[in-house]
Formats: structure tokens, sequence, C-alpha cells
């Protein structure tokens, strides 16, 4: 468990509506599936064929075609293979609310067969880190809380400074790929028909759609000159403006600093 003081502190740096415990509890539409293997911590294939992307988190990338692994993304996918093979590699799938991705993945949220949140347990080791995707936020509250137990006493991924404090906007390494970390000053504030665009120093840009702007619960024009620290996935996008992009679509996704 971890102090109220971790909560307090969540509470006050979330752009989001207000923090609940939540809970994982197990859904009653989730149907107990049998496991082939671990592709990575955050991806797998049961035993039908169907391969399986779980909901909320995002795992370090396991490297291909000669690239390097990122930290921890092996010692992740073998602490999820150890568990798997302690529960007889069996699981409950509750798919999501949006239930494929572009891949033709199942969007799941996982528990072990004693009802456990697979994703929590991941977050509460520091495998893996929480992003917010919607429609897929049925936990994200629940999701949150157990990453904070890890962020506090820096397991895993949160021992590195690309995760905690994360990447400054202002020197983002040649390569960054995937799901990422990032904190800068919001430098303008701009809008377009479809998005508001908080632009961060060193030319990163985050788009919030404005029909999410129901998921935010503080005006986003009083961020202007506010250091924020923002997830989600980074996009390449040479512009008169940015040169990066992120797309932000839940409050949770950001803290103000």
């Amino acid at each position: 468990m971890f102090s109220a003081y971790v909560l307090k502190t969540l509470l006050l740096l979330s752009l989001s509506t207000a923090v609940h415990a939540g809970s994982c509890d197990l859904p009653d539409a989730a149907v107990l599936h049998s496991v082939k293997r671990v592709i990575d911590a955050d991806t797998l294939e049961l035993a039908d064929g169907q391969r399986v992307r779980l909901i909320g988190v995002d795992a370090p990338e396991l490297g291909y075609r000669g690239q390097a692994d990122e930290p921890f993304a092996r010692e992740g996918k073998q602490a999820l293979e150890e568990q798997l093979r302690h529960v007889g590699w069996q699981l409950w799938v509750a798919s999501g609310e949006d239930a494929q991705d572009r891949y033709g993945r199942l969007l799941a949220d996982l528990f072990l067969p004693d009802q456990r949140s697979l994703q929590a347990w991941l977050l509460e080791q520091g495998w893996v880190m929480q992003v917010h995707v919607p429609p897929n936020l049925r936990y994200a509250d629940c999701y949150r809380v157990a990453e904070a137990s890890a962020r506090k006493a820096r397991l895993g991924i949160w021992s590195l400074p690309a995760y905690e404090p994360g990447i400054a906007s202002t020197q983002i390494p040649e390569g960054t790929r995937g799901a990422v970390i990032l904190h800068g000053a919001v430098v303008r504030i701009g809008q377009s028909q479809a998005n508001i665009w908080l632009n961060l120093e060193g030319g990163v840009a985050i788009q919030i759609p404005r029909d999410a702007l129901h998921r935010f619960s503080e005006p986003l024009e009083d961020l202007q000159g506010q250091t924020l620290r923002v997830r989600g996935w980074l996009i390449p996008e040479e512009t008169r403006h940015h040169q990066w992009r992120i797309r932000v679509e839940d409050g949770r996704a950001l803290e103000r600093l």
C-alpha cells in the first residue's frame, strides 16, 4: 500500500476529474482463456490464436531487426511469463468498449484466475506505464493508483530518467519511439476547428481534440506558461510550428508540475 500523501499529490497534480481509487473488479462478461505465449509485457497470444493487446498500459519495446531492447523490455516479458506459468497459463479476458485495434488485435482488460487485474499487477511491478486511449478507460483510475506505488518506489521503468521525471521537450533523443513521458513549458496555445493545441518549448505540440474536452476538468487556456508532464505516443511531424506531436484525449495524461 502507499501513503495518503501520494494520493493527495496525484489529486493536486491531475488535470482530469477527481481521482477515485476505483477498483479493478472482474466484469461479468469476462471469459476464461488459455494463453499460448507472451509476445511482450503488453501483448499476448491466446491458445485460439487471437492476439491480445492489454488496455491501458504500454511496455518498453523489444528490439527487432538489429535494434536493441529498450530498458526493462526483456525483464517485463520474463516476469509476465513467470506469472502466467504460476497460474497455469490461464487468464480472464474482458474485451474493451473498443474491442479491436488497427492491427486486428483484441483490446482487453485481463485478470488472473483469482480475479486480480493483470494490468494492475504489471503497473505495480514497474514493468509498464499507464496510457489513456478512449473509450477504453473503464479501469483508468484503478490503474493510476497501481502505477503510483511503483513510481514512488522507483521500481522498474520508474528508476529511469526517461520515465521519472521524463524526457525534456527540448532534448528529445534521436530515434525516440513509442509511448513516452515528456515535460516542458507551454509557450503557446492555439486553436483550430477540430483541436486545441498546447505548444511546448522545443517544438512539441499537444493535440487535444475538441470532442474530448469533456474529459478535461481544468480550462486549457489557464495552462499558458505552465510546465506540464504529458504521456502519449510521440509522432514526428515537421511543420512550420512544431517537429513533434502527441495526441491526448484524456486529462489524466497531463500533469501540471
